[in-house]
């Protein structure tokens, strides 16, 4: 009976899992977070804030001459949508500050890493956590509002000119949920314990939100805007939905620049954080 030469052979993952391997590492993630009922109760906060923004729709329904001093045109989820750029950053705090860092610390990123998973697919799937508690609360509840208005007043919304709002809506809350996923993993790469990775990322948007405000106010540098994140993230809000607001002094498009090197620099962090091979100095 002849006897044939088994070589190295690659590994090959099953054929569902070829197209998806990063999903499981984000539904077991989801499912620990969401297991939390204080995590959820934080959850629930935001999404009441919808029904404030349903109350005046369906107030101006009532009262036609509240529209003068509650508007219930576009800029209402322009104001919805900014309003809830501070619950991301609280829900990216407390949910995903340690999807990384508990992973270098307990050196799992190298298990992960060994497996027949690529480097893109782990950081994929650790993103997808904070971004869909983002969508969450930023796309769903959007759309959501977006709906029950046009339910409830169909001569305010149902209107040709106003057909950009749901795409404004979409634009807007895709990018605060990617930004500030994507600045909370990165945070989350250069620490090993998950409370500092929470707390420096509190830090760093309430530090940059203070000297925004130092030099802006106090010192009028109107480009000093650009330093904080969550001016940056409303100044295109002002920009999609023709909002109003003294604190946003230049042009959308240096925001949206600022926003845009913000996201390279925190892929620039992932791709040099996480790797499968740990470099001891």
């Amino acid at each position: 009976m002849p006897i044939y030469d088994q070589g190295y052979r690659r590994y090959e993952a099953r054929a569902p899992l070829r197209k998806a391997r990063f999903w499981p590492i984000t539904r077991e993630a989801l499912r620990l977070v969401l297991a939390r009922r204080w995590f959820l109760i934080l959850m629930s906060i935001p999404l009441g804030v919808c029904l404030w923004y349903v109350g005046r729709i369906f107030a101006v329904t009532q009262l036609p001459q509240l529209n003068q001093v509650l508007p219930a045109d576009g800029r209402l989820f322009g104001e919805f949508l900014n309003v809830q750029v501070g619950f991301t950053i609280l829900l990216s705090i407390f949910g995903a500050s340690g999807l990384i860092a508990n992973d270098l610390r307990t050196g799992a990123i190298l298990a992960y890493l060994s497996r027949p998973l690529t480097r893109r697919d782990y950081v994929l799937g650790k993103l997808l956590v904070p971004l869909l508690l983002n969508l969450s609360v930023t796309l769903v509840a959007g759309l959501l509002v977006y709906v029950v208005g046009l339910s409830l007043a169909p001569e305010i919304y149902l209107k040709w000119e106003l057909a950009w709002i749901a795409p404004a809506i979409v634009v807007h809350a895709c990018t605060i949920s990617l930004v500030v996923s994507l600045l909370t993993l990165a945070i989350s790469a250069l620490s090993r314990s998950a409370r500092v990775a929470g707390l420096g990322l509190f830090g760093l948007i309430i530090g940059l939100e203070m000297v925004r405000l130092i030099l802006q106010q106090g010192f009028r540098q109107k480009y000093a805007m650009l330093l904080s994140v969550q001016t940056d993230l409303r100044a295109l809000g002002v920009t999609l939905f023709g909002l109003s607001d003294r604190e946003v002094t230049v042009a959308w498009g240096w925001a949206a620049l600022v926003l845009a090197l913000v996201s390279l620099a925190c892929l620039w962090i992932l791709r040099s954080r996480v790797r499968a091979v740990e470099i001891v100095t």
